[in-house]
């Protein structure tokens, strides 16, 4: 059986999950490729600048982002 998407995105960390998200809700089909075997359970820090929020808050999940962390300002 083969499968057509429009969108193939490499990677499966936040900006390619994001991407992905984003365009399903628009109603485009992607495919997301990840090289890794598992998801990681280690912990990490992020740091994100002003158009990264607004795009994480086109999406949806801004708001239950910064509900879970702590925003540090400079």
């Amino acid at each position: 059986m083969e499968v057509v998407e429009d969108v193939v995105i490499v990677g499966a960390g936040i900006a390619g999950l994001t991407t992905s998200l984003g365009l399903h809700r628009l109603g485009i089909r992607s495919l997301v490729l990840e090289s890794a075997d598992s998801s990681r359970i280690t912990g990490f820090a992020l740091l994100t600048w002003t158009n990264a929020w607004k795009a994480l808050d086109a999406v949806g999940v801004g708001d239950s982002l910064r509900k879970l962390h702590e925003q540090l300002l400079g």
